[in-house]
């Protein structure tokens, strides 16, 4: 009985130990999964409010320009209660047109912008004379930037840019809405001359391209310059103003 009790003590220890590691793993995995549990919650729960967070942002922003419009309805009704109302809203639309289809000189805040051949010099390894002189893709580059920036006037070497402009090039010329141009290409720009100066002289930009190959490039902001109006006002053949008369 003796040797019974003895060889069954033999076997505790080792079962204990056993069982102790088996639970401390149990723990350990339960332990892990409640953590994972949390994090994906947590995870969800900063994605849900982030989503709420710009769903507001979204919010406000539509109710602002929702009161923004109501209010110049409002304004629109006030005028055309009375005859002189009605008088000067006309004009102010009719002024916003001319002004959009460049009829009219315009003045205000901006920029100008210089540019000409690059200096250096030039090899065949590197493009030839091509490749350091203004072509007219340049001239398109730059309109564009400059009304991407928030321009709310351009004109080239004199000649106002409007729906309908063209730059291209004609053998070794550049035209402006037909007009042949010569260097110094000078831009003129209206509208926030800081946001313009900004955009421009981004970082890789197109004038940071230009300057690497050395091209001149002066970039002047102005506190008041005008633009003239267009030398030809556009002329429209096939296209028509839909209004109720017609049906369309």
């Amino acid at each position: 009985m003796e040797a019974f009790w003895r060889g069954q003590k033999q076997w505790v220890l080792p079962l204990t130990i056993v069982c102790f590691v088996l639970g401390g793993l149990l723990a350990v995995q339960v332990r892990t999964r409640q953590l994972r549990g949390a994090t994906e919650v947590g995870r969800q729960t900063s994605a849900l409010v982030w989503m709420l967070a710009d769903a507001r942002a979204q919010l406000e922003k539509q109710k602002d320009e929702t009161d923004r419009l109501r209010s110049r309805v409002t304004d629109y009704e006030e005028l055309a209660a009375s005859e002189k109302g009605v008088v000067g809203l006309m004009r102010d639309e009719l002024r916003n047109g001319r002004m959009a289809l460049g009829l009219v000189p315009v003045e205000g805040p901006g920029i100008e912008l210089v540019l000409d051949d690059s200096t250096m010099h030039t090899g065949a390894d590197v493009g030839g004379q091509d490749l350091f002189v203004i072509h007219d893709v340049y001239l398109l580059q730059v309109a564009n930037e400059l009304y991407a920036a928030g321009a709310e006037a351009v004109s080239l070497n004199g000649h106002r840019l409007v729906s309908g402009s063209a730059i291209t090039c004609a053998t070794r010329l550049i035209k402006v809405n037909d007009v042949a141009i010569s260097n110094p290409f000078v831009f003129l720009a209206i509208g926030n001359k800081d946001n313009l100066v900004s955009a421009l002289n981004i970082r890789d930009g197109f004038l940071d391209f230009l300057r690497r190959l050395e091209f001149k490039v002066k970039l002047t902001p102005k506190d008041q310059i005008v633009i003239p109006p267009v030398a030809i006002a556009p002329t429209y053949e096939y296209s028509q103003a839909v209004t109720k008369e017609t049906g369309r």
